[in-house]
């Protein structure tokens, strides 16, 4: 299910929900979320300069320390290729479990996680937090970690990834987080057949984009609307169901070995989902993934098994 139903970003939602102090220092633990103006929580608005992606790709956290500079702080960041590339993966997905990092950014290791990201919060550019009565600890990127990256891309025309920050509430960091499993998983799948992800839309970016465009039907006939809805639809590579535009929790765009480019959109089914939602969904194409401890709580509202055993597990 999209996160968001109304025409919103998640910069636009206040109440972060989180337990923790205020961001007064530069070891900050709590959400970033609060007096976020709309777009500040992303750089999709920006105009296109180059591409960066999350990398698979582990890398070495024994190497030496390269600065980096801030110009919205006037000063340098010191950072390991380690800790920049794992700004970029919380950058890309908005909050991370720190357990998943651990596990996909380094490998297992929790020591060197704990380096890296001990570094970053001296440094001022991630916020962690931790839900209650879970204990679930999450991470995401500081404002200005966002405007850090921001200013550190090149100026190459390449497909803009778009990058944010901030906490919003304990049920959508849940959310955002399985994202990054979501796309651990898909991402292997496509790196086994030869491919390679080129860029990562998260539900948000293509709904802004998708209802930009119909808002500027409203002014006409009712046929012209339903005409120019299917081809809104069409154009993103989007199906309609049940009369609306479906949108994917997320949208990864790859390069075949043959250099072709393709997409697959995702579903991440949660055990807040209805029977009908699911058949909705079902009839999206979507690939649907659920993790573990959704898929026992999801059969109840399915009376069809077939449906559920289009479900994969995280």
């Amino acid at each position: 299910m999209s996160r968001y139903d109304r025409d919103e970003s998640p910069d636009e939602i206040r109440d972060s929900g989180f337990h923790g102090p205020t961001e007064s220092s530069r070891t900050q633990e709590t959400s970033d979320a609060k007096g976020q103006g709309r777009g500040s929580g992303t750089s999709q608005d920006q105009p296109p300069r180059h591409e960066i992606r999350p990398s698979k790709v582990r890398s070495d956290h024994q190497g030496r320390r390269t600065k980096h500079p801030d110009l919205d702080r006037n000063r340098n960041h010191s950072l390991r290729d380690s800790e920049l590339k794992t700004l970029t993966d919380i950058g890309t997905f908005r909050v991370l479990k720190l357990d998943d990092l651990v596990t996909h950014r380094y490998g297992g290791d929790p020591a060197e996680a704990r380096r890296d990201l001990d570094s970053l919060l001296r440094e001022g550019l991630i916020l962690r937090c931790t839900t209650h009565p879970e204990k679930t600890v999450y991470v995401t990127l500081t404002k200005s970690a966002h405007r850090f990256l921001e200013g550190s891309r090149s100026q190459h025309s390449k497909p803009r990834q778009a990058l944010y920050h901030g906490f919003v509430t304990p049920r959508e960091a849940r959310h955002d987080a399985a994202i990054y499993r979501l796309y651990q998983q898909e991402s292997a799948r496509i790196e086994r057949a030869g491919g390679k992800v080129q860029r990562v839309i998260l539900d948000f970016e293509l709904k802004r984009s998708v209802n930009r465009q119909l808002a500027k039907l409203q002014s006409l006939p009712a046929s012209e609307q339903a005409e120019r809805k299917r081809e809104i639809a069409e154009e993103n590579g989007l199906p309609i169901v049940n009369g609306k535009v479906a949108l994917p929790d997320l949208r990864l765009e790859y390069e075949s070995p043959d250099q072709e480019l393709g997409k697959v959109d995702l579903e991440l089914v949660t055990g807040d989902y209805h029977s009908q939602c699911l058949k909705a969904k079902a009839q999206t194409g979507f690939a649907m993934y659920a993790l573990p401890e959704d898929a026992a709580r999801l059969r109840p509202a399915m009376s069809d098994p077939e449906i559920m055993l289009e479900i994969l597990s995280l």
